[in-house]
């Protein structure tokens, strides 16, 4: 390794984690001090912006050392700064150990908080075809449309609730419209389970459709099933959940 590289590479380590890691030798502290704070505001800054509730719930104390475990232990894959909220999803459900202070449910709601901006920024692969009344067979999941489950009611967390048991499954459907508009549903686990069914086939014949959710549901009447499905499916489409193929 060049000693260019290695400099490089203390000069990383004491910025991610300055009272572990030993600064590079001949460089002034003051010029070091700069760069640590910058490194480090810019970090806690877009998580504090991407988890306004989740911060809400610690001391100014509390939150900065959370930040700083992140920024010292997590190895973010990606380097674009907009990824910082997902890597952040996935620290607190993969490696973080919780502390006592911690709320039981911190990682469901980070994810929560996350799922808007990853639905708000995601990128239609294939042109869409979003239902405007016409006829159709076929149907498809909204590319910009992500079904989702809690056990806790992140939904309903604030400062002055926080739920100690989960009392779920909760069940959600975030998407974005053709207007850019992001729009959170609280739906039922049928229809959870009829927007996953979907997915599982790409895209899928709307009487497959009907007769996999009757079979799945022996305990209903068969016209009970399919007419709740089908004011569903139209409920979908009108949000620009589902599209036609």
């Amino acid at each position: 390794m060049s000693d260019l590289r290695a400099t490089q590479l203390v000069f990383v380590e004491h910025l991610r984690d300055p009272l572990r890691n030993a600064a590079p030798k001949d460089i002034e502290d003051r010029r070091l001090a700069i760069y640590r704070e910058l490194f480090f505001n810019n970090i806690m800054g877009f998580i504090s912006s991407g988890f306004p509730v989740l911060k809400s719930l610690y001391s100014k104390e509390e939150w900065e050392a959370l930040c700083r475990e992140f920024f010292a232990e997590h190895a973010c894959r990606s380097p674009y700064f907009v990824e910082i909220s997902k890597e952040f999803v996935e620290y607190l459900s993969n490696e973080y150990r919780p502390k006592d202070h911690d709320p039981v449910f911190m990682a469901e709601l980070a994810h929560y908080e996350w799922i808007e901006l990853a639905v708000s920024i995601a990128k239609e692969a294939d042109p869409q075809q979003f239902w405007q009344g016409q006829a159709y067979q076929k149907l498809a999941v909204s590319q910009l449309a992500c079904a989702v489950s809690y056990q806790y009611p992140v939904h309903q967390i604030s400062s002055t609730f926080k739920p100690e048991q989960p009392t779920g499954p909760y069940f959600f459907v975030v998407h974005r419209n053709n207007e850019d508009k992001v729009e959170f549903t609280q739906i039922n686990q049928i229809n959870a389970y009829l927007l996953n069914l979907i997915d599982q086939h790409g895209v899928i014949d709307e009487e497959v459709l009907l007769q996999s959710l009757v079979s799945e549901l022996p305990q209903l009447p068969e016209d009970q099933v399919r007419k709740g499905a089908r004011e569903a499916i139209e409920n979908f489409l009108r949000k620009q959940v589902l599209v036609v193929e």
